[in-house]
C-alpha cells in the first residue's frame, strides 16, 4: 500500500516537472518581434482586414487592435526574428509537444502556431526614433 503511494506521488511530481518545463519552455518561446521594413514588404488589404506582408507570409493587424507606439531606447533592447525563425522555431516547439505528448499518452493538438508564440508583434519604423508596435495573428496556414 505504501508502495503504491510513493509511486503515484512520483508519478504526480513527474507529470508535474513534465508540465513545468513544457509550460516554460512556450513562455521563453511566447513573444517575438518581426522588423517590418517598407522596400520590401507592404501592407495589403485582403476582405475589408489589414494585413502585413512580410517574406510572403500575411500578418492580421486588425484582430486584436493592439498598437502602441514606442522609442528608440526599447527597440535596442528587442531581439528581432525572422518568418523563417518563426516556422522553424514554431515546428521544433510543435514536435516537441507532440513526442511528449505521445509519452504521456495526452496528445496536445496545435492548429496553429499562434498558440506557441502567444503575442507577436511587427515593429515598424514611424519616425526619426519612434517606432508602431502592432501585436498580429500570423497566417500560417
Amino acid at each position: 500500500m505504501k508502495k503504491q503511494m510513493e509511486i503515484k506521488n512520483v508519478n504526480k511530481n513527474t507529470f508535474l516537472l513534465f508540465f513545468l518545463m513544457t509550460t516554460s519552455l512556450a513562455l521563453s518561446q511566447s513573444t517575438k518581434y518581426i522588423l517590418f521594413d517598407k522596400t520590401k514588404d507592404s501592407i495589403i488589404n485582403v476582405d475589408k482586414i489589414k494585413y502585413y506582408k512580410i517574406d510572403k507570409n500575411l500578418f492580421n493587424i486588425d484582430r486584436y487592435n493592439a498598437i502602441d507606439t514606442i522609442v528608440d531606447k526599447k527597440i535596442r533592447s528587442i531581439k528581432f526574428t525572422s518568418v523563417n525563425n518563426l516556422w522553424r522555431s514554431g515546428k521544433q516547439i510543435h514536435d516537441s509537444i507532440i513526442k511528449e505528448g505521445i509519452k504521456i499518452k495526452k496528445l496536445k493538438v496545435i492548429e496553429t502556431y499562434n498558440e506557441i508564440f502567444d503575442y507577436i508583434y511587427v515593429v515598424e519604423k514611424v519616425k526619426n526614433c519612434k517606432y508602431k508596435r502592432t501585436r498580429v495573428w500570423w497566417i500560417d496556414y
